[in-house]
């Protein structure tokens, strides 16, 4: 009876100090990725930058094709740690939208340029089809741009080479519908589900884009805007991303910016 009552006690009190201390513990991991490891990172990047460029002498083939290997597991860890973090500050309410009024075709299609070489290398070329009445709308641009960025290089590296992609913009009963079309390997519908998930353990084509927990940080930025993540597969290897924003957001408006 007295060994009961302490394993009762000794469990109250260990839940007492979980629930007290998990706000700062999670906080205290987060801030040593910060500052311990994502700066460290950083330096290792800024370095194989450098050797890539001959700064410190000309590499022989291994040589250049061994540190670029290692620059693009360097950048994989980076986004990986920035993810993390952001993730954390948004499951806990740390992050703040700023919303303006921006042209979403112009910010797709800046984008699209950005990825010349991925789709000259690929042969892919990308339509953009609108009919949307106003291509105005009110969010927050740094991190909707993160979002097309993400899902263009996640449909991008997943379609086949020498094919059409094809973004659809329209009005949907009081959203902005953006859909990303692009013809690849049919993704069942478990496969789908844990592609948005903060831990992704496969190596399927769809699943490298997203960069670690990418698009699961995507599908974050989405629903804060109370909006909602799109993703659709066909059997006729045709496969859907995208995303869907309120248009009636004028109380959350800061400032304007209609350039």
């Amino acid at each position: 009876m007295f060994k009961d009552t302490q394993l009762n006690s000794s469990n109250l009190c260990t839940g007492v100090i979980s629930n007290s201390d998990t706000k700062s513990l999670k906080k205290g991991f987060i801030e040593t990725l910060n500052h311990d490891l994502k700066t460290p990172i950083i330096a290792q990047i800024r370095a194989l930058e450098l050797m890539l460029q001959g700064s410190f002498g000309r590499l022989n083939n291994e040589q250049f094709e061994m540190i670029q290997l290692t620059l693009e597991s360097c950048n994989y860890m980076y986004e990986m740690v920035a993810n993390l973090i952001s993730n954390y500050k948004f499951d806990n309410e740390e992050i703040e939208l700023n919303y303006s009024y921006f042209n979403i075709i112009n910010l797709i299609d800046d984008n699209i340029k950005k990825m010349e070489n991925d789709l000259k290398n690929s042969n892919i070329k990308i339509v953009i089809i609108s009919t949307l009445h106003n291509p105005l709308i009110a969010a927050d641009f740094i991190r909707i741009e993160k979002v097309v960025q993400t899902l263009l290089f996640n449909s991008v590296n997943a379609a086949f080479k020498n094919s059409i992609m094809k973004v659809y913009l329209k009005d949907k009963e009081g959203m902005l519908s953006v859909k990303i079309e692009s013809h690849s390997g049919y993704i069942s519908p478990d496969k789908i589900e844990k592609m948005f998930a903060i831990h992704t353990y496969n190596t399927d084509k769809f699943h490298k884009i997203g960069k670690g927990i990418g698009l699961y940080f995507v599908k974050k930025i989405i629903e804060k805007h109370e909006g909602k993540i799109i993703a659709e597969s066909y059997i006729e290897q045709k496969n859907i991303l995208g995303f869907e924003l309120p248009r009636d957001v004028s109380e959350k408006i800061v400032y304007q910016d209609c350039g």
